[in-house]
Formats: C-alpha cells, sequence, structure tokens
C-alpha cells in the first residue's frame, strides 16, 4: 500500500475488509529503521480510529503500540506476561496522573538517574514535564531549581509539583520567599528571580526549559538571553546536573568544553499533525475570511496563533463582527460581569470573552491570563486567541491550532517557531491527531543549531554577559575586551555588573550628566526610603533624557514631570480603573478605547512594574557611584523601587496575581492597615480567610476557591 494511500485512509476513514491490509502497511513501517518514525506517526492514526477496526485486530494493534514506543497507550489490563513485563518496565515512580514512561522518557530518565547530563530537544508533546517530576519522586536530590521563561509558567509549574510533593518539598517561587537547608525544596524561577537569589547553593539538579533562549539570537530580548546564561552558569559551575528541555533543533554549541552531557535530537511524538497551507496574501481581507469560515466549522479546543497583541485584537474583532457566529454564553459570564466592572466595557477582551472567545498575550495581566488558560482547558471557552507568551510553554489541550499570520513583529517565523507553534495541536490520550491550519504559506525546513552565549564567547557577546564571569571562564578575546572595559570605564565594575541590563554608552551618559551637574550632588540624588517631589522630579529627568526616552513616547510620556505625574497617579489612585480611565480619556484620536485599555496595562505591567524599577536601580548605582568619588554619603533607591515594582500596592498582595487573584481582588480581601510584604503572608490571608466574610463577586469567589485548592491547607 503507498503511503499517500495509507494516509488518506486513516484520515477519511476504511471499511473492516481493509483493516488487515492497513495494520501490514503499517507493520512495514514500523520494523524498518528508515521509516520507524513515520511507522510511529502511522500507528498513532491508527490509534485515532481505533473504533473502525474489527475487535479480533485490536490486540495486533496493540503489539504495534508496544513496538513503537508509546507505552501509555497501552490498556493496563493487558493479558500476556511479556506484555505486563513491558508495562512494568516502562512504570514511572508516584508522580500523579502519570502511571507509565513511553521509550523515550524512560531512557532519560534512566540517564539523569545515572548522574548525567541532559540535553533533551524533542516535540511539544514529548511529555518533558513527566520526568522531572519523576525525578523529584526519586528524592536523589533534597534541592532542585526549574527555571522557566516566564512567571506565567511558574504557578502552572508550581501547582503541578505541589498535587504530587507538597507534602515533602518546600515550593519557593517568588523573591520575598526564604528557604531553608535543612528543608527540601523545589525552586520554581524565571532566570532573573534565580540571578537574584543567594540560597540556591545547595541546589544539585537544574531544569532549564526552553533552553534554546540560551542562544542570543533565540531569545526576543538580549537582557533575558544574557540572563539565562548566567544563570546556567551559576548553577552548573557549582556542580549541579542539569536537565535542559525544548523543541526540536539540530545540535548545540558551547557546552562540550566545560561539561560532559548527552544531547538527545528526537522526533519521538505522541501525537500526529494535519498541516493544511492556504497560501493566503497578508492584505486584502481573504486571512481574515478563512478564519470565519475555519472557525465556524470546527467544534473542539482551537487555539489561534498571531503575531502580536495588535493581531489579536484583530483575529477576535473579525469573529466578533459576524453576526451569529459566535453566541454569548453562560459560562463566561461570572468573569464578563467582574471585567466590566474593573475594565471600560469595550475592552476587546470582555466582548470576546462574552462571546466564549479566550485572548492570551503578554499586555493581558498574569491573573487573567491564568483565568483563560483554565477556561480553556475546561471547556468554557471553545477558542482561544494568543501570542507567543503562551505558545512558549504554557500547557494546553488543543485539538487545533490556526496560524493567522506568520509573523512574529516584523519579521516572518522561521520553521524552528513554526514547528514550536504547530506542535500545540493535538495532545496525549485526548487528540491523537492535532490540526494545523496555517492561513499563509508555513516556513521552508531548515536546521537550527543552538549557540549557548556564555560557551561560544567572541567578539559580539554582549559585555554584561562577560562583566559576571570570572577571568577562568572568558576566552582571550574576551579577556582583552573585558580588561579595555574596566580600563577605560568610569563606573566600577560592581556598577556595571549591577546594572548590566542597562546598555554601558546609557550608564555612561547617565554618569556624565551626574558629574557634570553640581545641582544634582547632594540631596536631588543622595536620598533613601521615599524621594520628596524634587529628587523624585531629579531622577525622572535622568531616567526620561537618558535612559527611556523612546518607550516612554510610547505611552504619550514627553518629558520627566510627565514621568513623575503618572507615578504619583498610580501611588494615589485608589483602584487601578483610575489609570485606565486617565489613558482612555487622553488617548490618540486614532485609538480605540479598547487601544487604550491595553495600552494603559501594557505600560502599568511593563514599564512601571518592570523597566522604571531596573532604570531607577541603574541611576542608584551610577551616583553611589559619583558620591563615593567625591567623598559624600551615597543615596539608595531599592525601597522605592520595590514599591514602584509592586504599583505601590502591598508586595505580598500584589503577587497574588501570579497565583490567579488580581490585585483588584487582593486590595478588595486585605484587612484595613494590615501589612503583606511576603508573597507567603498574603497566602496565610488567603488559606485563613473566610470568602463569605468579604464582598466578592462570584469570579473572585472561584478564583480564590481554585487558589486555596492547590495549597496545603
Amino acid at each position: 500500500m503507498l503511503l499517500e494511500d495509507l494516509r488518506n485512509l486513516l484520515t477519511t476513514g476504511f471499511a473492516a475488509d481493509q483493516a488487515v491490509l492497513l495494520l501490514s502497511a503499517v507493520n512495514s513501517l514500523v520494523n524498518s529503521q528508515s521509516t520507524h518514525d513515520l511507522g510511529r506517526e502511522m500507528v498513532i492514526r491508527c490509534l485515532a480510529k481505533k473504533d473502525l477496526f474489527p475487535t479480533g485486530l485490536i490486540p495486533l494493534l496493540e503489539s504495534r503500540v508496544g513496538s513503537v514506543g508509546l507505552i501509555p497507550y497501552l490498556p493496563k489490563d493487558v493479558s500476556t506476561f511479556e506484555e505486563q513485563l513491558l508495562l512494568e518496565a516502562h512504570r514511572t515512580p508516584p508522580i500523579g496522573k502519570v502511571d507509565f514512561f513511553h521509550t523515550l522518557q524512560l531512557q532519560i530518565y534512566r540517564e539523569l538517574r545515572a548522574k548525567r547530563n541532559v540535553v533533551l530537544s524533542a516535540t511539544t508533546s514529548v511529555g518533558k514535564s513527566a520526568i522531572v517530576d519523576a525525578i523529584i519522586a526519586s528524592a536523589d536530590h533534597k534541592h532542585l531549581a526549574i527555571i522557566v521563561p516566564t512567571i506565567a509558567l511558574i504557578d502552572e509549574t508550581r501547582r503541578r509539583i505541589v498535587e504530587t510533593f507538597g507534602s515533602r518539598y518546600a515550593i519557593v517561587t517568588h523573591p520575598t520567599q526564604v528557604s531553608s537547608r535543612d528543608q527540601a525544596t523545589v525552586f520554581v524561577l524565571t532566570q532573573e528571580r534565580a540571578l537574584n537569589r543567594d540560597d540556591l547553593q545547595d541546589v544539585s539538579f537544574f531544569v532549564i526549559d526552553e533552553f534554546y533562549k540560551l542562544d542570543l539570537q533565540m531569545e526576543k530580548s538580549t537582557e533575558r538571553a544574557v540572563d539565562l546564561n548566567l544563570c546556567f552558569h551559576k548553577l552548573s559551575s557549582r556542580g549541579a546536573q542539569f536537565y535542559l528541555i525544548g523543541p526540536h533543533v539540530d545540535g548545540v554549541n558551547g557546552l562540550a568544553s566545560k561539561h560532559e552531557f548527552l544531547f538527545l535530537p528526537s522526533h519521538f511524538s505522541t501525537i500526529a499533525l494535519d498541516i493544511t497551507q492556504y497560501g493566503l496574501p497578508r492584505d486584502g481581507g481573504q486571512r481574515e475570511q478563512k478564519l470565519i469560515e475555519l472557525c465556524s466549522e470546527l467544534t473542539s479546543p482551537t487555539l489561534i496563533f498571531c503575531q502580536s497583541p495588535g493581531s489579536a485584537k484583530r483575529a477576535a474583532e473579525t469573529l466578533l463582527n459576524v453576526e451569529g457566529l459566535l453566541p454569548e454564553t453562560d459560562e463566561t459570564w461570572p468573569a464578563v460581569e467582574w471585567l466590566e466592572n474593573e475594565y471600560p466595557e469595550e475592552w476587546v477582551v470582555t466582548q470576546a470573552l462574552r462571546r466564549g472567545v479566550g485572548i492570551h498575550h503578554g499586555s493581558i495581566p498574569r491573573a487573567l491570563q491564568q483565568y483563560m488558560v483554565k477556561a480553556f482547558e475546561t471547556g468554557a471557552i471553545k477558542f482561544l486567541i494568543c501570542t507567543s507568551t503562551l505558545i512558549e510553554g504554557v500547557n494546553t489541550i488543543a485539538e487545533n491550532v490556526i496560524i493567522f499570520d506568520k509573523r512574529i513583529k516584523t519579521t516572518g517565523i522561521d520553521y524552528f517557531t513554526f514547528r514550536n507553534i504547530a506542535g500545540r495541536a493535538g495532545r496525549m490520550r485526548r487528540y491523537f491527531v492535532g490540526k494545523v491550519f496555517v492561513l499563509e504559506e508555513q516556513p521552508e525546513p531548515d536546521t537550527c543549531v543552538i549557540d549557548v552565549a556564555v560557551g561560544t564567547q567572541s567578539e559580539t557577546t554582549p559585555l554584561s554577559l562577560l562583566l559576571d564571569l570570572d577571568e577562568d571562564d572568558l576566552t582571550p578575546v574576551s579577556k582583552t575586551r573585558v580588561e579595555s572595559a574596566t580600563r577605560e570605564s568610569p563606573l566600577s565594575m560592581e556598577t556595571l555588573r549591577a546594572n548590566r541590563r542597562v546598555p554601558i554608552d546609557k550608564q555612561y551618559h547617565v554618569y556624565d550628566a551626574i558629574w557634570h551637574d553640581t545641582s544634582l550632588l547632594g540631596r536631588p540624588l543622595a536620598w533613601q526610603g521615599v524621594p520628596d517631589a524634587k529628587q523624585l522630579l531629579a531622577v525622572c529627568n535622568l531616567i526620561f533624557n537618558h535612559l527611556d526616552s523612546a518607550i516612554l513616547k510610547g505611552y504619550q510620556i514627553f518629558s520627566g514631570e510627565q514621568l513623575q505625574a503618572k507615578l504619583y497617579s498610580i501611588e494615589h489612585c485608589t483602584n487601578l480603573r483610575e489609570v485606565i480611565d486617565d489613558f482612555v480619556l487622553h488617548r490618540r484620536a486614532t485609538d480605540s478605547v479598547s487601544d487604550a485599555v491595553e495600552l494603559s496595562l501594557r505600560f502599568l505591567r511593563k514599564y512601571v512594574g518592570y523597566t522604571f524599577p531596573q532604570s531607577l536601580m541603574a541611576i542608584s548605582h551610577i551616583q553611589s557611584d559619583v558620591s563615593r568619588k567625591i567623598g559624600q554619603e551615597p543615596g539608595n533607591y531599592e525601597f522605592y523601587a520595590a514599591k514602584v515594582e509592586s504599583l505601590f500596592m502591598e508586595r505580598g498582595l500584589f503577587a497574588l496575581d501570579e497565583y490567579g487573584i488580581p490585585p483588584e481582588t487582593g486590595m478588595r480581601i486585605a484587612p484595613v492597615g494590615r501589612k503583606f510584604p511576603t508573597l507567603d503572608s498574603a497566602i496565610d490571608l488567603i488559606a485563613r480567610m473566610d470568602p463569605r466574610g468579604v464582598e466578592l463577586t462570584k469570579f473572585e469567589r472561584d478564583l480564590i476557591d481554585d487558589l486555596r485548592a492547590s495549597l496545603l491547607l
């Protein structure tokens, strides 16, 4: 039987009298080394059509399932002794819902138990996290670290680990949480948080999820790639065993000189993919029409991938503007009611959710992102429009993926990214065959080799990475560059290291501004705690003039005075709705209300909550350098930076956003006058509170109940 005929039969269906011939063709593929992976795919397609096979042929099909290593797909009540042995050989330690490894998982687990470093490069559906859980269950390691690329992934990972290991391990996720060397601990952190902790010295095993981001060319943010390399170096240089996991790549450079490791680039998959390309033009409306057609036909969970928040908005509006396509749904009404109270009702996220469509991208508040994923998982919404923030690591259960556009920002997605997106279709044990619909054209296949920056130093390696390495870890070229920077810099190496996320030339501009303006030396910059109006204006002027002007102009902030006014408005507002409404009121003539809402959320989260504290601390370190040179007492802005980072809320309450509780709800449940300086203090409030004693909406009560269920009460 020709492969095309075999694939067609397994797609459209077949008659009972064709089953023997079909299984014979599959068997031939499985038994040949050159076509074994293809044979596995055909076995998976057979499982998707299992109901069409005569009962007498099911044992033969199951034998093929075992021969291609898909052990979890075998029935647990096997009849023969050989089959029982096969199952027992692949049985996992007690790790919750997973009972058996497939053959690739078992191979990796054994390598890790043998204390070998492993770099696993495989498809999304392969079940990499189950191996992490099995290593925790082995009790080989008392302190482990899991480094994830986004804060959104922290709580997903935390919940999974707490469910199985919460009674045995402390789970540390937030900067305000402390650990004990005597307590077995799993740290679940982003690279930035890992670098800022000084209690990881006892970690003997660590995981880096999405390890391809160690390559400076593969991570959108150079600063984050540098941090991830420094995080890897920090943990591995202390002798900790590593397990690097991510999508399929063809090679890894930059590890072998310092570490022995096993690189496993595997095409093993537990699902099959059907990919349909339409080749539609970018403009002209044909993509939008095809999106409407697909969403009117598809009945199972569907991810719609878009290049940006703006593209996600256009996709949502395309669907919402078709009368009768998306009727209102009762299942999302509690969330819609809450959103209408906290945000302008014109926001496209509210409008879409009312009609059973979720939207997930970087400007959406974290608690709402989590809600969107949970609503998608439970079936409350059928369509989830997303950007790369969902694709990079967050687990979802979707049968279909629609790739609405083939660009990220202004460049086309490469084949690596395409495969990563497409790999979100299908799910082990739920959807054997994932459906991928590419509205434009998919990229041509190519090879992808990861260059780990810390091990492949060159003349273009960022100095921010090199300055944090020991001399023994530098190449001759890097040593020369570091020596030159040290010799020429007016700033201390300590300051340059502390400010590694700020370009060095911008730091020099700040230094020059402070050094040559005697009015700044002294009280305007030498403050601690909370600045007065003149002191805050001084730093806001430096930040606008020398660090963040291009970013701030995008938020319609054109001076240090305007930045100061925005900060004061956030600090003194009674709720965040006031800040959002101000953005709506003063929006550009060409912006919609929805555009203004998302601009305000992006400003709060990305600038006020991240960039401004970073820029503020850069100023703090630089003025401290200058003050020491002239024999003056330096200022220290750390306290105020922490306040701004949590949008002037109690830090612990604000951190609940990472665990699914919106800041608005956190402020509502907090007793007046009580302080919550740490995440644990806020969690204790959640654990002990009686939700009936606080005026909350059903949506808020559901969120609190969901968090409480994930805690060890």
